[in-house]
């Protein structure tokens, strides 16, 4: 009896770190984005979960996390590339499901911005440099971020892609080789794409047959980016293992990043203690759902801002003012509004739209990678 007692004690010692030591936190998936709750001396807000940046907390909150005002200026780089100095600030006072971070370092901005576009309030973007020393495995299927203290061992793995850090914000960079080309990228899962690259890059690689979308392409901290933008499936090897095609887009002058398109593919583990990036197969494949247009309230009207350049699309215009949404009536746009009209979106796989001139148009969501020849 004594043997048995003594076996099953240095079992449960055994299981005990496997138990104990992970953390499972739910999230949502907003445009791509991931948004998770974060509590600020027991008061619930919502994170934007970002492996691309440095940790950012809404001016609002400014006073109310004991914070610190450090010596250091922090002079970031967007998404788009746009460069910008803030006074970086530390606190002990954020708390993710029931871990307690410790001496985080942060910079105010005002990001209110984020919050009309993801019709939920955002308070902050929990970055890279909160992600230290952990393992996170995102899990698309079930909406979680499990946290673990150890490296994980991951059944189905199909790569394991080492990564460098960026100084001081500790972002995540790795290497991947499409056509030929050894490309560096940001590991980010605050951007909705999949593989986006720059313009020079992107014309290193492109080749006749693409789409091109035009009009509003992206907005970041300190920046809105308007023009064309490219968007094809090309072969991508991840640490000499190839991934088959994955959707790559081209972007104005911005880093080269590695988005949700891609990761919600996987389930992955960005492994911040061996400084590795675990990839499972979920047995999905790329696809770009989307209507082929985008809508965003300006000057209190609803307006085309973004537009997929096809033929089938071709008698749609880009900044058409919309009236009317499957005949409910859009021509006064508040901020509840386009909420309701993002719904509608999200929840519709066909909508008749109605512009200023009385035309209407019924559009598919379908997946756009089929215009692809």
């Amino acid at each position: 009896m004594k043997n048995i007692k003594s076996h099953l004690f240095i079992l449960l010692l055994t299981l005990t770190p496997f138990f104990f030591n992970a953390t499972t936190i739910p999230f949502e998936l907003i445009d791509g984005k991931i948004v998770v709750d974060v509590s600020i001396k027991n008061n619930r807000h919502s994170f934007i979960f970002d492996s691309g940046a440095f940790t950012i907390i809404s001016a609002e909150l400014k006073n109310q996390l004991n914070e610190k005002k450090s010596t250091t200026v922090f002079e970031g780089v967007d998404a788009n590339n746009a460069k910008s100095k803030m006074e970086v600030f530390s606190t002990d006072y954020i708390q993710i499901a029931d871990l307690k971070m410790k001496n985080i370092n942060f910079s105010f901005a005002d990001i209110n911005w984020m919050s009309g576009r993801a019709c939920k309030k955002i308070s902050g973007i929990f970055g890279a440099n909160m992600m230290k020393d952990k393992v996170w495995r995102l899990d698309f299927k079930a909406k979680t971020i499990t946290v673990f203290d150890k490296p994980q061992e991951q059944s189905g793995t199909v790569a394991a892609i080492p990564f460098s850090e960026e100084s001081f914000t500790g972002v995540p960079k790795i290497n991947a080789k499409i056509r030929n080309q050894n490309i560096e990228f940001i590991f980010d899962t605050g951007s909705g794409m999949g593989f986006t690259v720059n313009q020079k890059v992107y014309d290193k690689i492109k080749d006749k047959d693409f789409l091109t979308f035009e009009g509003l392409l992206s907005q970041s901290l300190n920046s809105i980016v308007k023009g064309q933008r490219q968007v094809d499936l090309m072969e991508v090897e991840l640490n000499n293992t190839q991934l088959g095609p994955q959707i790559i887009d081209s972007s104005s002058d911005s880093p080269n990043l590695i988005g949700t398109k891609f990761i919600e593919n996987y389930l992955v583990d960005l492994d911040f203690i061996s400084k590795k990036i675990l990839l499972a197969n979920e047995g999905k494949k790329p696809q770009y759902q989307s209507f082929g247009i985008a809508l965003a309230p300006v000057d209190n009207s609803i307006v085309i801002v973004n537009k997929l350049e096809v033929p089938q699309l071709s008698e749609i215009k880009l900044t058409d003012k919309i009236i009317k949404i499957n005949n409910s009536d859009v021509t006064k746009a508040s901020g509840d509004t386009f909420c309701k009209i993002k719904e509608l979106l999200d929840q519709n796989q066909s909508i008749t739209i109605e512009n200023e001139s009385h035309k209407t148009f019924t559009l598919e969501k379908k997946d756009v990678l089929q215009y692809l020849h």
